[in-house]
């Protein structure tokens, strides 16, 4: 094969090649979100003992783009509770439909040096379950947060 002939075999490859990536469909992907429908709490107490029960129930639907590793999901706890926290438990996981969530799940924390008002005045400020922390599949993690009636979604670094 001559230099004239193998140049002009190398530019027609090359033209093709990029005439085949040019007219490719361009690739495009979901955004990523996520919305807490409903987030419902209840704190219950045993006075004696000085333990407080917080009961937490969130509906999370999240978009197909977003693969979540269900075994990561935790609840984003108040930090007057977090710090008080004695035991964590998630009750029920389940999936409903296409990409909704249920969590449910228990808080046990300690009370002791804290009256009712002060309970309530920090449960003012501050909402008690604020959001749900996970991580992708991928190994991505964030946190979902309710800001009024709508769902921030946060990626949170390692």
């Amino acid at each position: 094969m001559s230099a004239a002939k193998c140049k002009g075999f190398i530019f027609i490859v090359l033209f093709a090649f990029l005439l085949g990536g040019c007219s490719a469909d361009p690739q495009t992907s979901e955004p990523m979100e996520v919305s807490l429908n409903e987030m419902t709490f209840s704190v219950e107490g045993d006075e004696e003992l000085g333990h407080q029960l917080l009961t937490y129930d969130i509906t999370l639907t999240h978009s197909k783009g977003l693969a979540i590793n269900v075994d990561s999901i935790e609840p984003l706890i108040a930090g007057w509770i977090e710090e008080r926290m004695l035991d964590h438990e998630i009750v029920e996981l389940e999936k409903l439909e296409d990409n909704d969530l249920r969590i449910k799940g228990t808080v046990m924390f300690d009370s002791n040096e804290l009256s009712k008002e002060e309970m309530l005045e920090l449960a003012s400020q501050d909402e008690s379950v604020q959001g749900i922390l996970f991580r992708t599949v991928a190994g991505a993690s964030y946190q979902a947060v309710k800001i009024g009636t709508k769902t921030e979604l946060i990626e949170i670094g390692d």
